[in-house]
């Protein structure tokens, strides 16, 4: 088995990683913290919980009313961002409009203890200051006559330095909402117009809703929807179809080949991977909120959801234990054992041998990454966008952000490079062969990512994923899960250290050397084990 891996193997690729990390920090770190540095705020988000106490002060002095429940989230103005990114108006807008009509925001949903009234109040996510509501107080909001509306509507807008021409404008439209006929502000061939709504609270005349968000033109907002439609077509057929087909297949051939194999292997893992998946998925409930916009979900909604998450979990840790098993039968079967297992003469070295490869494989990648976006920029007119239900923001506990680079790491090398790759290999006898499908539906998983054209992250990760079937092929399962997991947490850390806080970056520093960690322990492990009682090579 220590052949498998050479002692000096890593001095092949330390030259490529050095370049690469240097390619890496010019196109990737370099920019992220001249961005921060640039800042106007620095980078740095109020907390949650101030944006909490700055709505709920507004939402009690406004009605009158006392809010029982709160609930803040990031939202995100996406189709819009997605145009300025396109078009390079991201920063041109920045400078112009971000500090009152930002795109990026907290949004805190809200509920009224003594009526059956809701909303949401906007916060900017930087300065902490209100920029949008809309709230519902229940029988006690009557509709009052349009002057006293359009008085109370042009005083709260003057302070968000509006011109009296841009509020003298505002119609009032059939459904008592007041908007703007003409584009208050343009930028691009986008456009924005304000919405606002003034009814009687009780003995007071209060503005329940203010939005000024700027629109995209209509061709750009079908095109967007045309590649949405795209992406979820191929994920739903390419990603989740085939992932069904690979499940059903895994589970014929593990019994097809149970003798070359065993049904306790994997088991460990797949224990650790259930436990990280449900971790991950109950740490992104708030994105799953804020998917759906306003509202605090009730608990009927949160157990439904839990239960959906536990079933989804169990099913994927199915998925992912049949796949290894089936998976060592196969490649067994054609004489690789490219999982070996502790008591194996070693071991030990083995997978020490692998965790030190892992870094050098996931340096150049980290590398290679921004060279193919930025020649498919050059070719394809590559631009991204924001995703709320990807934003760390709306995770319940940020630090835990690096869980799902490890279970996204376990998952996908079991079914798509351990599995995927040893049935085509059995059906097509080529290495390179048999990794292009299963890299194929493994890629079409992320289409539905905010990049565009919608094609952008299969081109990207064809290239990606065929680097992690040949380090899967050539240096076996261990070493391609190390550089799947320490290549994700690398992606997640930025998030952490950004934030500033000890948790977090003591979270990303963790995460980020606990392949070493891993290897560590089953290095000494394994050599106390060989020492009390030897145990033969069995490495075919």
């Amino acid at each position: 088995m220590n052949e498998m891996i050479k002692a000096n193997e890593w001095k092949k690729f330390v030259i490529a990683a050095i370049l690469f990390c240097l390619v890496f920090i010019w196109l990737e770190l370099m920019p992220l913290f001249s961005a921060t540095s640039s800042h106007e705020y620095g980078g740095k988000t109020i907390e949650k919980e101030a944006a909490e106490q700055t709505a709920i002060q507004f939402v009690e002095k406004q009605t009158g009313y006392t809010v029982s429940d709160a609930k803040t989230i990031h939202q995100a103005n996406k189709l819009f961002i997605g145009y300025l990114s396109k078009e390079k108006l991201t920063e041109s807008y920045d400078k112009q409009f971000d500090r009152l009509f930002p795109n990026d925001y907290f949004q805190v949903n809200f509920k009224l203890a003594d009526t059956k009234g809701s909303g949401l109040v906007n916060i900017h996510m930087f300065s902490g200051q209100i920029v949008g509501w809309e709230f519902y107080v229940g029988s006690t909001q009557q509709t009052v006559n349009e002057q006293l509306q359009k008085e109370a509507i042009s005083a709260e807008l003057a302070k968000y330095q509006f011109s009296q021409d841009q509020i003298n404008s505002l119609k009032l439209l059939p459904k008592g909402e007041w908007s703007s006929p003409a584009p208050v502000f343009k930028i691009g061939e986008a456009s924005m117009n304000i919405k606002a709504m003034a009814q009687q609270i009780g003995d007071k005349i209060v503005v329940t809703k203010y939005s000024s968000q700027f629109t995209p033109p209509p061709d750009y907002k079908n095109y967007v929807a045309k590649q949405d439609s795209l992406a979820g077509l191929l994920t739903g057929f390419g990603y989740l179809g085939m992932s069904i087909v690979l499940f059903i297949l895994a589970i014929i051939y593990a019994v097809l080949y149970r003798h070359y194999t065993s049904f306790k292997y994997g088991s460990i893992l797949t224990f650790i991977f259930l436990i990280v998946y449900i971790v991950m998925n109950v740490n992104m409930l708030d994105a799953v909120m804020a998917s759906q916009g306003a509202g605090i979900p009730t608990n009927g909604i949160k157990i439904f959801t839990l239960v959906i998450t536990l079933v989804l979990s169990l099913a994927m840790a199915a998925s992912v234990y049949i796949s290894i098993v089936a998976g060592d039968g196969l490649w067994k079967a054609q004489g690789r054992n490219l999982w070996p297992r502790l008591g194996q003469a070693g071991y030990g070295q083995y997978v020490w041998r692998s965790m030190g490869l892992s870094y050098l494989f996931a340096i150049i990648m980290l590398g290679l990454q921004p060279i193919i976006f930025l020649l498919l920029e050059k070719v394809i007119g590559t631009w991204s966008t924001t995703d709320v239900s990807m934003s760390p923001y709306n995770m319940s506990a940020l630090w835990l952000m690096p869980v799902l680079a490890w279970a996204a790491a376990i998952s996908e090398e079991a079914v798509f490079r351990f599995f995927g790759i040893g049935i085509f290999r059995r059906w097509f006898k080529n290495s390179f062969l048999a990794a292009l499908l299963p890299t194929l539906f493994w890629a079409l998983g992320h289409v539905t990512y905010p990049f565009y054209p919608a094609t952008t992250r299969l081109f990207e990760l064809m290239i990606i994923g065929l680097l992690f079937s040949f380090i899967f092929v050539r240096y076996g399962f261990i070493t391609a899960m190390f550089t799947h997991a320490i290549f994700n947490t690398v992606a997640v850390s930025s998030s952490l250290f950004m934030t500033g806080t000890a948790d977090n970056i003591v979270s990303a520093v963790f995460f980020l050397v606990l392949p070493v960690i891993i290897a560590y322990v089953l290095k000494i492990w394994d050599r106390k084990k060989a020492a009390a009682a030897p145990i033969p090579n069995n490495y075919t």
